[in-house]
């Protein structure tokens, strides 16, 4: 009996951390923003809302370090995760209920100035 109150307890546990991912999951897509360049450019802050529609949108990959700089602008003088052939751009405060670090992506450039790869990370 009790080796049954404890799977179905299991059972339940597991049932909610399901649920509350796939509500989680949704939040995200149906929160994030169109890409708008002009507020991209005006408003860093609010980057963080509009980058998940940027990266499914437009392909970075393959772009030139001159076409990245006309769409997003150039980096912020002061950024974290600043390596040689990167360009980082900082997106605002991270998603999530316990917004304590920051967010900003991370694009990688090859020796002929062109975006290798991409990431979001956080500080």
């Amino acid at each position: 009996m009790e080796k049954t109150i404890k799977v179905v307890m299991l059972s339940f546990l597991s049932l909610g951390l399901l649920i509350g991912g796939v509500i989680y999951m949704l939040f995200l897509v149906f929160s994030s923003d169109k890409f708008n360049q002009e507020r991209w450019l005006n408003k860093p802050a609010e980057r963080v809302d509009m980058v998940d529609n940027l990266l499914s949108e437009i392909r970075l990959k393959g772009k030139t370090k001159a076409e990245i700089i006309d769409l997003l602008g150039e980096q912020e003088e002061e950024v974290y995760f600043k390596e040689l052939n990167t360009l980082v751009y900082y997106l605002g405060n991270e998603r999530g209920f316990f917004s304590i670090d920051s967010e900003w992506l991370v694009i990688w450039l090859d020796d002929k100035g062109k975006v290798t790869d991409y990431e979001i990370k956080t500080d």
